[in-house]
């Protein structure tokens, strides 16, 4: 037994099984490492940036589209303007009609369409904030309630002095609810497919392609720069209209009340102490091996707890993804001939800001964020538009951001 020990000892100090052997399969030590890594940088669709995406290899194809555009936004606003016009009115009458429609707040109002052009079709895409459809459903549930319960009242007293004196206010209400009906009516046709196919049918003889509109009904005009610049020009149209109080209105209203009160205590402005998300499936485990995470448990249940799945819809789980939902600032501002009277004074220029405008994730809470083309930021919206006036023409431009 002795003999044997001194046997292996001779030939475990001996450096002729470490020199000429080839081991090509070596124990590698399983070195655990932690990483540190942060949520990831919320990148908005491309789609805001450009409001014309196309490519051509000629760039002789192009010229002509700027002038296609400014005719096809003219189209879409004479087209969401349509309405029913009576036969006893005359020629004359009938553009003062027009003018009171172009400068009512009671209807459609539409922003500049953004086009995405492919080789077979053009895709329209149009952000809609319908005040007209709102108001008709107010009068029509009013006028609706209103005839029903005089209605009632004459059942009960069958007086027929009492009826006759009532039958002419009647008639009247039913004249003016069909009115209303026939107003919704063509709000509803203006939207449906037989209207839309005769108008990309007018509009595919300019771009020779077929056209796909992509119609988004928003619940507020605050959620778009042009439907705000576009409210805010109508108003200031009239010669007594007082600007600073029109802003003041604009800009209050389109700010909730409640993100009002967080922006005095600065609570979305916190800045965030480390980047670093323990959360995430990275930073919980040394390594991502299913023998690390997984011991002893199901699969689906150690996935569900990874991440956090509730039974969710999918419709949340996407609106949840995206970021500047909400409006955190507006500025609004105006130039031009803004006097009252008629008489060459020069162009005054006033403007009004509510809430913020920076980004809140890179300017507060240290957070990178993404930026558009001629330096702008991702959660920012800009518009600008010119009109005319009784004492001359002026400028209004629209800013609004998200968080």
């Amino acid at each position: 037994m002795e003999k044997n020990l001194k046997l292996n000892n001779s030939l475990n100090k001996s450096n002729i099984f470490n020199k000429y052997i080839n081991n090509k399969y070596k124990l590698v030590p399983f070195k655990t490492m932690i990483n540190y890594v942060g949520e990831t940088r919320y990148i908005p669709s491309e789609f805001k940036e450009w409001n014309n995406n196309i490519y051509y290899y000629n760039f002789n194809n192009i010229k002509i589209l700027p002038v296609y555009n400014i005719n096809l936004n003219k189209l879409l606003k004479s087209y969401f303007d349509l309405y029913f016009l009576s036969k006893n009115v005359k020629k004359n009458n009938s553009l003062i009609i027009k003018k009171k429609n172009r400068f009512s707040l009671k209807k459609i109002f539409i922003s500049k369409a953004d086009l995405k052009h492919t080789s077979s079709k053009l895709i329209i895409t149009i952000y809609i904030f319908n005040r007209e459809r709102i108001i008709l459903i107010k009068n029509l549930i009013y006028l609706y309630s209103l005839h029903f319960k005089t209605k009632l009242y004459l059942e009960e007293n069958k007086d027929i002095l009492f009826f006759e004196s009532f039958k002419e206010i009647l008639n009247k209400n039913f004249k003016i609810f069909n009115k209303f009906k026939l107003k919704f009516n063509l709000n509803n046709l203006k939207f449906k497919d037989v209207m839309l196919y005769k108008l990309s049918k007018l509009l595919s003889k300019f771009y020779k392609k077929k056209i796909e509109f992509n119609i988004i009904n928003l619940n507020s005009y605050k959620y778009n720069s042009d439907i705000v610049t576009d409210i805010f020009k109508i108003k200031v149209v009239k010669p007594n209209s007082k600007l600073l109080k029109i802003m003041k209105f604009i800009t209050k209203k389109s700010l909730s009340s409640r993100y009002r009160i967080g922006l005095k205590e600065d609570k979305d402005k916190t800045r965030i102490s480390k980047s670093i998300n323990y959360n995430l499936l990275q930073n919980k485990y040394k390594n991502l091996n299913i023998s690390v995470i997984i011991k002893n448990i199901k699969f689906n249940e150690t996935i569900k707890n990874i991440y956090n799945i509730t039974n969710e819809t999918n419709e949340n789980i996407i609106y949840n993804s995206i970021k500047y939902k909400l409006v955190g600032g507006v500025k609004l501002e105006i130039k031009g001939r803004l006097t009252r009277r008629y008489r060459a004074d020069r162009s005054r220029f006033y403007s009004r800001i509510e809430g913020t405008l920076q980004n809140i994730d890179s300017s507060f809470k240290g957070l990178s964020s993404k930026l558009y083309r001629s330096k702008i930021n991702s959660n920012m919206q800009y518009s600008i538009d010119v009109y005319k006036r009784h004492v001359g023409s002026y400028a209004v431009k629209g800013w609004i951001s998200g968080r």
